[in-house]
């Protein structure tokens, strides 16, 4: 009579199946979908926090644990949206094709967003309201910048 495996040992099995599941899931166009409504996903969240974390911002009053939360969600979006943007993934999306063809500046302001995120978490954590401002100020311009460059119109 065979032993049970393990739960241990039955994770470690399967956990390299499970990380690959997207790569292997990547190939279709549902996955091309998927990556979109991600990224939109990503994008709403990110401008809901900012605001949310603008309206925080108190100085007497700030309220440095939900600074904190907000920070660390909004550095978790930002590297998210640096791995959906695979090649393939332009059709039906509002990004300019730029940030496929052209992928350089792009990859560096999601960089500089994802520093300002990093600097208001950090500056959340030592309640230190003016690196805070900081950080929210540069992630803000970042958005901007980009918002304007590589948004389609329709």
């Amino acid at each position: 009579m065979r032993k049970p495996m393990n739960k241990k040992v039955c994770a470690l099995v399967l956990l390299p199946l499970v990380i690959s599941l997207p790569v292997i899931a990547k190939t279709g166009v549902e996955s091309d979908d998927q990556a979109i409504a991600q990224r939109q996903t990503a994008f709403s969240s990110i401008e809901s926090d900012l605001k949310t974390a603008s309206k925080s911002i108190d100085g007497q009053d700030t309220d440095w644990q939900q600074l904190a939360l907000l920070s660390a969600q909004l550095t978790d979006h930002s590297k998210a949206l640096m791995t959906l943007f695979p090649e393939g993934s332009q059709s039906g999306s509002k990004a300019k094709k730029e940030v496929w063809n052209k992928p350089e500046k792009f990859n560096v302001l999601l960089a500089q967003m994802d520093t300002g995120f990093q600097q208001m978490y950090q500056a959340s954590e030592q309640q230190n309201l003016n690196e805070l401002k900081a950080g929210l100020s540069q992630a803000e311009k970042t958005c901007r910048g980009c918002h304007r460059s590589y948004r389609a119109r329709f």
